[in-house]
């Protein structure tokens, strides 16, 4: 590793539901920083939850998602902005002094903002990684504190590219094999039955058609288990198949 306080990726190559799985294999706090061109979004991981995530894309901003949802009017929203640049403010600080949003009506509102930022991330196609060990310990309002397996299903479960998951996963033709982990509970009693059909024989294919959803959410189930390390990919399905194993090297997150 070139700098082995740092790891870096390519959305294009690896999703951000793979990037954050083999993060928490590493079980380090640290932040993530996913880059688009100008946009920027930070997601602050510590002993294994996502704490926090931030933006600098002013369409899913606090004042944004508060206009978008009724809770602030345009024309306090300049006044709001006018007070922040003069006095050095965070924006919910001057709603709060403005009386626009109560304490406990702020926290909710950053909240739903923050988890907005966080699930919108899953549908970067593109985009540079960098993940930096040690957590940036800012004074935020709120923090999410959701397990990061937990981030990693919703993303997935919310991601609207189901053909993107699928090609993750190979051909038609890939066969799984079940390695067994807690994880499993995260799942509903149906799709933990869907999860002991892989057997090491049946391949991708006949899978999705017997999933107890459309063949594409069962496609998405299974990328769900793979990212979560409950299936791993064989080469071929006779006797001297071979595993595919997610590795970190030269600072790369991949596999």
């Amino acid at each position: 590793m070139k700098n082995r306080f740092e790891y870096r990726g390519d959305l294009a190559v690896t999703p951000l539901a793979e990037v954050l799985a083999t993060v928490h294999r590493y079980r380090v706090p640290g932040v993530l920083t996913l880059t688009r061109e100008a946009r920027i979004r930070k997601i602050s991981l510590d002993d294994g939850l996502v704490v926090f995530a931030s933006s600098n894309e002013k369409e899913v901003s606090l004042g944004m998602y508060l206009l978008k949802q009724g809770l602030l009017r345009a024309e306090a929203a300049r006044e709001a902005e006018a007070r922040r640049t003069r006095d050095g403010l965070r924006l919910g600080q001057v709603l709060l002094q403005m009386g626009i949003l109560t304490p406990e009506g702020l926290n909710k509102a950053i909240a739903e903002q923050v988890r907005g930022i966080l699930w919108g991330a899953f549908e970067w196609e593109t985009g540079e990684v960098l993940f930096e060990i040690g957590l940036r310990r800012e004074q935020e309002l709120v923090r999410l504190d959701i397990a990061i397996p937990s981030v990693i299903l919703e993303g997935i479960r919310r991601a609207s590219d189901v053909r993107r998951l699928v090609h993750r996963l190979g051909s038609g033709q890939t066969i799984f094999e079940r390695t067994e982990s807690p994880l499993l509970a995260l799942f509903s009693p149906a799709e933990q039955e869907f999860y002991q059909r892989v057997d090491a024989r049946t391949p991708l294919q006949v899978l999705c058609a017997q999933g107890p959803r459309t063949v594409p959410e069962n496609a998405r189930l299974l990328y769900a288990f793979f990212c979560l390390g409950l299936v791993c990919r064989l080469r071929g399905a006779g006797g001297g198949a071979k595993k595919i194993q997610y590795k970190t090297e030269g600072g790369t997150l991949g596999n």
